[in-house]
């Protein structure tokens, strides 16, 4: 018998059909990034943000590599495309926390369109959160929800699973002695 061998994005799309499995979000790694490391806590976080944020539709979640991007210091970060309910996240050179954050923000978004407030078919232009009342104030909501949902789950999470924590803080010191 023949060994099989896979590309990496082989690899990618396997990781990616086995999580899908596990949580309702369809999630398309399209990065050169291993998502592994974050998916146990994403399968944890998702499900409470969903009942959270109330919203019945799941979205498609992509992340995505652009190394152009990651050298921006203000470059992008995340979008929502409410025509497609597709969350697209870029991962490049980004901790994973950050990415995380980036999710909650955008399923602000989602909920908001579940919601019908991207209704009126609102263009998100360079500016649009200066320009525009409605679209401000989803900002705002985008903000303030996301971040608390996420600081609310984070703060779970810990007290649930603190040898979890303890493991990763000695890591992270074991990494700064070498």
């Amino acid at each position: 018998m023949s060994k099989i061998s896979l590309s990496l994005h082989d690899k990618h799309l396997i990781e990616t059909i086995k999580w899908n499995k596990k949580i309702a979000m369809k999630v398309q790694n399209n990065s050169n990034r291993n998502i592994n490391e974050i998916s146990e806590l994403l399968e944890s976080f998702y499900p409470f943000a969903k009942e959270r944020m109330g919203f019945d539709k799941d979205p498609e979640v992509r992340f995505e590599s652009d190394p152009k991007n990651a050298q921006y210091v203000l470059g992008k970060t995340a979008y929502y495309n409410p025509e497609d309910m597709t969350i697209t996240i870029y991962v490049d050179g980004r901790h994973p926390k950050d990415i995380m954050r980036s999710l909650s923000h955008e399923l602000v978004h989602h909920a908001q369109n579940c919601n019908g407030q991207f209704d009126q078919g609102y263009a998100t232009k360079e500016g649009y959160a200066q320009e525009d009342d409605h679209l401000r104030e989803m900002e705002k909501e985008a903000y303030l929800e996301g971040n608390m949902c996420f600081r609310d789950w984070e703060d779970g999470y810990k007290q649930s699973n603190p040898l979890q924590e303890r493991k990763e803080r000695l890591f992270y010191k074991l990494l700064r002695n070498i």
